[in-house]
């Protein structure tokens, strides 16, 4: 994976731009924070991360009802 990303960081290099794979702490899923290099500020994220973050909430939300009734 590592290797990848460098692959694609090359490629991007002329768009001043790079890619970082994260980990989703709640979910253990990664995401792609498109990133510019000179301002160091996510342009856009593969999947959006407030998706990730809405999608957990809902996942414990209902882990959490699940775990009641049982």
């Amino acid at each position: 994976m590592m290797q990848a990303t460098e692959n694609r960081n090359k490629i991007m290099k002329k768009l001043e731009t790079s890619l970082r794979f994260q980990l989703h702490e709640k979910l253990e899923e990664y995401y792609v924070p498109i990133v510019d290099k000179q301002t160091d500020h996510v342009i856009k994220e593969i999947p959006p991360r407030k998706m990730l973050d809405l999608y957990a909430s809902i996942i414990e939300s209902i882990g959490i009802m699940v775990d009641d009734k049982i």
